[in-house]
């Protein structure tokens, strides 16, 4: 039987009878992929440590019937520090779960270098209401959902972008728009945000007014595009406080 080597992200995984897992994995070479591993929940399984979620693992697999059948797996990095905070923890779900629900099976594998960027990120650091929206505006455009804000709209202009209408992904500028949403600082945070360089993407400084419009726009963009709410999410938000 043929087998592949790949490397990927455990982001969810499903306990099936006694001892085996079915999990889905975001791989560098495939894209997002179902995997079936037999017998891992054993004590006696020697790839259980790197079959786990939020393991980063390399994985040799075949082709099943439906889905792929893993035989051999070594763990290149664990994430084992999310386990240890259940805020951590939750945010980590949640992050995954976003991921997997935008990715089309064994297609496009672009949302992987942000998100295991993003979980190296959060378990140094807490700052969950910037960790967020930046995560999830920047998933938006890694996976083709980009919002247009490079200019109004309606003139085309670049100065005194006010107004950002999360249903269209579009902004204006006050003179098109008498709607306002936005400060100029969070104009310039969204810029930052999609336009920088992929390791820079969470060296910003904002204040809380930027934090709390930028996880508005972010979190309902999400929805828009999406066109359903995770209840990773809805049990984020009912556990912890998020500006």
């Amino acid at each position: 039987m043929k087998t592949t080597t790949v490397k990927g992200l455990i982001i969810k995984e499903t306990k099936v009878g006694e001892g085996n897992k079915i999990f889905t994995v975001l791989t560098e070479e495939m894209g997002k992929i179902q995997v079936s591993a037999a017998g891992v929940r054993s004590f006696k399984s020697k790839i259980s440590g790197a079959c786990s979620l939020f393991c980063y693992s390399k994985f040799i697999i075949s082709k099943g019937k439906s889905i792929f059948n893993v035989s051999s797996a070594d763990c290149i990095y664990n994430f084992f520090n999310l386990r240890n905070d259940f805020e951590k923890l939750s945010y980590a779900t949640y992050f995954c779960d976003l991921a997997g629900s935008v990715m089309v099976e064994q297609q496009d594998n672009s949302a992987l270098k942000l998100l295991l960027n993003t979980l190296y990120y959060l378990e140094k650091h807490d700052n969950y209401s910037v960790i967020k929206p930046v995560y999830e505006l920047r998933l938006m455009t890694v996976c083709g959902f980009a919002p247009l804000i490079s200019c109004c709209n309606s003139c085309g202009g670049k100065d005194g972008i006010t107004y950002f209408s999360v249903d269209d992904g579009i902004v204006y500028c006050s003179k098109c728009s008498k709607r306002t949403n936005m400060t100029e600082d969070t104009y310039m945070a969204l810029m930052y945000i999609l336009c920088c360089d992929d390791n820079k993407i969470f060296s910003f400084n904002a204040s809380d007014e930027v934090i709390k419009q930028l996880n508005s726009f972010s979190e309902n963009y999400v929805l828009v595009q999406t066109g359903s709410r995770l209840k990773s999410l809805d049990y984020l938000k009912s556990n912890f406080q998020i500006i």
